[in-house]
């Protein structure tokens, strides 16, 4: 009796550490395609991220990573910021700690488009209610462009677009770009087949935050609160060390990405990453968010109390 009590004691506990392992487990998401989690797998690949207190789930969208965040299926995530501003608009609780990926994105064209007045009337692959959708339309009402918009809800499918001739130019991210840019040169296509870089959206807002730091706030009780606090530093100390081994850092996003030495470096010149919640970067969202509104993707304009939570200084 006393031999299986004792053997029952002990399976007890084993359950229950497992059980507060299991807790402890941050459930973190990013976006495959895009560079915007450059850090996060940098610092993975450094061992600087235990993945036993962290577990990394692959998306291929943003709609994907907000469907996950919002229903609790991971705990936070690097996503679009437009995403976050749906989410808290339609009461889920979800928040941006920081401010993270910046600058990366810019409207793809094809041969025959040499100016942003060419786009008049043209068809414009865009991703649905995403940061680059907000983007475009800031953008083509800046210039005093009229085109023709072309939906699409995954990078993959406006690519496809873009090089069926489907669509005349698409708002996109690296490295997609820089893929798109280097594989005609390989396959040996003349120069007009090129698509081209008609503009980055960086050179009207630099370090403009595009992707962010984001949680379900739910689901970050006492025992989640310690490992996040612990990866917004190692993120932190990764984008310093990536400033002091930019070799390293290259060499890894030729590998990572399947790059060339050119497009890797093309593709790190048009993306910043900076932690941090600064006010600039708040107005620009929440303007962002005014042509959300107009467009009919939010129904509300929710307040910066709202979508922000100031974690890194608590």
């Amino acid at each position: 009796m006393k031999r299986t009590l004792i053997i029952m004691i002990a399976l007890i506990s084993l359950l229950a550490i497992g059980c507060r392992n299991k807790q402890e487990i941050l459930r973190f998401g990013v976006i495959k395609p895009s560079i915007d989690h450059l850090p996060y797998t940098w610092a993975m690949e450094k061992g600087l991220i235990d993945n036993t207190k962290y577990e990394t789930v692959f998306f291929t969208s943003g709609w994907e990573v907000q469907e996950a965040l919002t229903a609790g299926r991971i705990d936070a995530a690097i996503m679009p910021f437009t995403f976050v501003w749906n989410a808290v608009a339609k009461g889920y609780p979800v928040k941006t700690i920081s401010f993270f990926e910046r600058e990366s994105d810019g409207i793809l064209a094809q041969s025959h488009i040499r100016k942003p007045q060419d786009l008049e009337g043209k068809k414009v692959g865009i991703l649905r209610a995403s940061t680059l959708d907000v983007l475009w339309q800031d953008y083509a009402e800046k210039e005093g462009i009229s085109a023709q918009p072309v939906y699409f809800r995954t990078p993959t499918e406006a690519v496809a677009a873009l090089q069926n001739r489907d669509v005349d130019a698409i708002v996109i991210y690296v490295p997609i770009i820089n893929k798109l840019t280097e594989n005609k040169v390989a396959e040996g296509k003349r120069p007009n087949d090129m698509f081209h870089v008609l503009h980055w959206f960086g050179d009207r807002y630099p370090a403009h935050p595009c992707c962010d730091l984001v949680v379900n706030t739910q689901q970050i009780g006492q025992d989640k609160k310690k490992p996040l606090l612990a990866l917004y530093q190692i993120l932190a100390e990764a984008i310093d060390a990536m400033g002091d081994d930019q070799d390293s850092v290259r060499q890894f996003v030729r590998q990572y990405y399947g790059l060339t030495a050119a497009a890797a470096d093309a593709a790190l010149e048009h993306t910043v990453f900076r932690m941090g919640l600064e006010e600039s970067g708040k107005l620009l969202q929440h303007e962002m968010a005014v042509f959300s509104c107009q467009s009919g993707y939010l129904d509300q304009i929710p307040s910066f109390a709202d979508v922000y939570w100031d974690i890194g200084n608590r």
